[in-house]
């Protein structure tokens, strides 16, 4: 069985689905048109009332639930409760000591100053200004 033929396969059976779909809805239209033509034009008109009370009140209901979920996302949101590098987190890098406190820059804690006692600063009589 080729690939084509699987495509072909598939396609049959969301053409069966869309004609079941159709013939569905098309019972159910027929059906409801049968039971409203069964009721009085009285029992027709409060219905219609009811159903409009009805859509009335499902969407304040559905506003209330938008504005809700918006006052949420914009004011309840406490970014600094979320975990990222400064909290939250096994390695925390504004609890590690400062590397750089010490004020002088050295490679070791032996060496002393970089700056200091290097032969090679001073050679074809450059000052470290004028580089």
């Amino acid at each position: 069985m080729g690939f084509k033929e699987i495509l072909q396969k598939m396609g049959e059976k969301r053409r069966q689905k869309k004609e079941m779909f159709k013939l569905a809805e098309e019972k159910l239209r027929i059906q409801q048109t049968l039971e409203e033509r069964q009721k009085s034009a009285n029992e027709r008109e409060l219905n219609r009332f009811l159903s409009e009370e009805r859509e009335e009140q499902i969407k304040e209901a559905l506003e209330f639930h938008r504005k809700k979920r918006q006052e949420d996302i914009q004011f309840h949101h406490n970014p600094l409760n979320t975990p990222n590098i400064t909290n939250h987190t096994e390695w925390e890098v504004l609890r590690e000591p400062n590397l750089f406190s010490k004020g002088k820059m050295t490679i070791n804690e032996n060496d002393g100053s970089v700056l200091r006692n290097n032969p090679d600063l001073m050679k074809n009589n450059r000052s470290l200004c004028g580089i």
